[in-house]
């Protein structure tokens, strides 16, 4: 990960254990993104048993995994377990110093839930300095078709952030980056959440003709993707800045 290799290409699973692990990580992933928190707890315990301890990229995962799962909304211990997680690969991180890493695929997710938690907690600020960081040079992390995935889910999560803020100019930049890796490697899952990020900055700048164009593309992308709930999350902020007249 840190060479920029896909690792999936070099992954060689040698019998039924690897193989469980694998498809145990991937329903974790799953379920917890369908926020099925309980049912993700269970497939954790299930890996817990079978991964060896000095696995510590899996061990990450999994601490990782338990903080979302078992703190979804206990900030501080979601966080506690996130520090215990990346210190298992980089024992002396330093969180103004973010750049000078060369950061595999799990650290940088593990960086994203932490910013997630500082913000939820408040600290919406040291989020952003997390963010900042890893966007010093964006396209280091644009090696592999997994970091691409990332930097579409960094740029959601760190404009939004910069929107919140008022920190308008900003946010188009960073929405764009992900809106245009979006359409360069044919990712669209958050292609809607970012031209919401757009339109929202657009409309604090006062540039509400163009606030509108991305509002009905917002729409559209996640009603292509079936994010119907994000649907009425652009319906209602298009409702709430712009009346009943404006129909997407």
């Amino acid at each position: 990960q840190r060479l920029g290799i896909n690792e999936d290409q070099l992954a060689v699973l040698l019998g039924p254990k690897d193989f469980e692990i694998s498809d145990l990580q991937k329903e974790i992933v799953a379920l917890n993104s369908q926020k099925e928190y309980e049912k993700a707890a269970e497939k954790i315990r299930r890996l817990e048993q079978l991964v060896e301890p000095t696995d510590k990229i899996t061990q990450q995962f999994i601490l990782r995994s338990k903080a979302l799962a078992y703190f979804p909304r206990n900030y501080p211990a979601s966080r506690d377990l996130l520090l215990q997680a990346l210190s298992l690969t980089l024992p002396d991180f330093d969180f103004d110093h973010i750049s000078n890493y060369l950061l595999g695929i799990e650290e940088v997710k593990i960086l994203n839930q932490l910013a997630n938690s500082y913000s939820e907690a408040g600290d919406r600020r040291f989020a952003i300095h997390i963010y900042r960081q890893l966007f010093e040079d964006p396209q280091q992390l644009l090696n592999t078709e997994a970091k691409v995935s990332l930097i579409i889910m960094l740029s959601y999560n760190y404009s939004r952030l910069l929107g919140l803020e008022r920190r308008y100019e900003e946010e188009i930049e960073i929405a764009t980056i992900g809106q245009q890796a979006c359409i360069q490697y044919n990712k669209c899952r958050l292609l809607g959440g970012l031209l919401l990020n757009i339109a929202y900055a657009q409309h604090g700048l006062g540039q509400d003709d163009e606030c509108k164009a991305n509002l009905i593309d917002s729409y559209y992308a996640n009603h292509l993707m079936k994010n119907y709930k994000s649907c009425d999350v652009v319906k209602e902020y298009a409702k709430e800045i712009f009346g009943n007249n404006f129909k997407l």
